[in-house]
């Protein structure tokens, strides 16, 4: 009994080390009202990266700093925005209007998925007045890239201007967050991204 005890030990001793080495403040509210200033939030290392996945990386801008990105596009994948509206391949995200926080506008965007599985969604903010617009060429995705954008539209930088990232950039893939609870999300949750219908 004695040397499982002392097993169990070493065991969710290892285990807590790994989560705290995996576990990051949140500083910034790039990524809101999705993730916020002050959460904290698990990666994990994984090759398996999928669009929606938030992912942790090097500020290309300023590589003494880690931040947090959503993919949008994976290799071969087109991403457009027309009208107002960002188009991954030949679909365009699912827009929901939530309501206002402050001065930003907020929408749920939801990625299509196989049926019967629901696409992963998320939190978008941009600025109410004036409304910004991102026009650009459509960017048609490198192998082994990713095409990341901030869940903060008009305050935040992202491959609009950076270009795609390399897969092999990514540090981790957030996989739980935790933080205080608003409107349109719990305290805590589980993320995860979607596989692509296509490019």
């Amino acid at each position: 009994m004695r040397r499982f005890l002392l097993g169990l030990i070493l065991v969710l001793a290892v285990v807590l080390a790994w989560i705290s080495t995996r576990t990051h403040a949140v500083a910034g509210n790039d990524m809101a009202p999705s993730i916020m200033d002050g959460d904290v939030v698990l990666s994990v290392p994984t090759s398996a990266i999928l669009p929606g996945d938030v992912v942790l990386i090097q500020d290309p801008l300023d590589p003494s700093r880690t931040i947090l990105r959503r993919v949008l596009a994976v290799a071969g994948q087109t991403i457009t925005n027309a009208k107002g509206h960002i188009k991954v391949g030949k679909r365009r995200l699912r827009a929901a209007a939530m309501g206002d926080m402050g001065p930003f506008l907020i929408a749920k965007e939801t990625l299509w998925a196989k049926k019967p599985a629901v696409g992963s969604a998320w939190l978008t903010r941009i600025r109410a007045e004036p409304a910004t617009q991102w026009a650009a060429e459509p960017v048609t995705v490198p192998d082994a890239h990713l095409f990341l954008m901030a869940d903060d539209r008009d305050q935040s930088m992202d491959s609009r201007w950076w270009g795609t990232i390399a897969n092999d950039q990514v540090m981790g893939v957030v996989r739980f967050r935790w933080g205080a609870a608003h409107t349109w999300r719990p305290a805590w949750e589980f993320l995860s991204g979607t596989a692509p219908l296509g490019a």
